[in-house]
C-alpha cells in the first residue's frame, strides 16, 4: 500500500497517482497529516529533501493558484493529483491544436487513429472483449483505451450495450 506511484506527462497536464486510500476522513483532507512510514518521515525530516511535514498539500495549492494552474484531488483506492496548466504557451509548436489535452505530447499523430482501428476489429472478433483485455493485448494503459473508446464513440462508431460488467460493444456505421 503506498508503494506505487505513477506519474503521468500529458500536453497540458501532469497527473499523478500514488496506491492507497486516506488514513484520515476526506473532510480532514489539507489539514490533517498522516505518515504512511513514520520511519522514512523521520529520516527525510533530518536531511534537506522534506522542508515540514503536514504542508504538502497547502504548497501545492498555493504554487498552483499563483502560476495560474488547476489543482484537483481524488480520492478512491487511490490519491490522484492533476495539475492542469491555462498556459498555452507551455504547449510545443510540432503538436496540432485539434490535438485533445489528455492526449501525451510524445505520441506520433496517426498512432492513436491505427489503435482506434484495432480496437474496433478486436471488438468485431468479441464484442464482450473487457478494456482491461484490450489494454494488454495492444499494449497501452486501460486510460489510453478508454480515451480511445470514446473517440470511437463520439465518432458514432461505437456503443456500449448493457452495464460494464455484462453488457456488449456495438459497432455502428460499419464500413468495411
Amino acid at each position: 500500500m503506498g508503494d506505487t506511484i505513477a506519474v503521468e506527462k500529458l500536453k497540458n497536464s501532469i497527473i499523478i497517482n500514488n496506491k492507497g486510500e486516506l488514513l484520515f476522513p476526506k473532510s480532514d483532507f489539507g489539514k490533517k497529516s498522516e505518515a504512511r512510514n513514520r520511519l522514512l518521515v523521520d529520516l527525510l525530516a533530518r536531511t534537506d529533501f522534506m522542508e515540514k511535514a503536514g504542508t504538502g498539500i497547502k504548497r501545492v495549492t498555493n504554487a498552483c493558484d499563483e502560476n495560474g494552474n488547476e489543482v484537483n484531488f481524488e480520492f478512491s483506492d487511490s490519491f490522484w493529483v492533476t495539475i492542469k496548466t491555462n498556459n498555452k504557451d507551455n504547449v510545443p509548436d510540432n503538436v496540432p491544436d485539434n490535438v485533445p489535452d489528455n492526449v501525451p505530447d510524445n505520441v506520433p499523430d496517426n498512432v492513436p487513429d491505427k489503435r482506434t482501428e484495432l480496437v474496433l476489429e478486436l471488438i468485431k472478433k468479441n464484442n464482450q472483449i473487457l478494456l482491461k483485455d484490450l489494454s494488454i493485448i495492444l499494449k497501452v494503459s486501460t486510460r489510453t483505451i478508454r480515451r480511445d473508446i470514446e473517440k470511437l464513440k463520439n465518432m458514432n462508431k461505437l456503443k456500449r450495450i448493457g452495464s460494464e460488467k455484462s453488457g456488449y460493444w456495438e459497432i455502428i456505421n460499419d464500413d468495411n
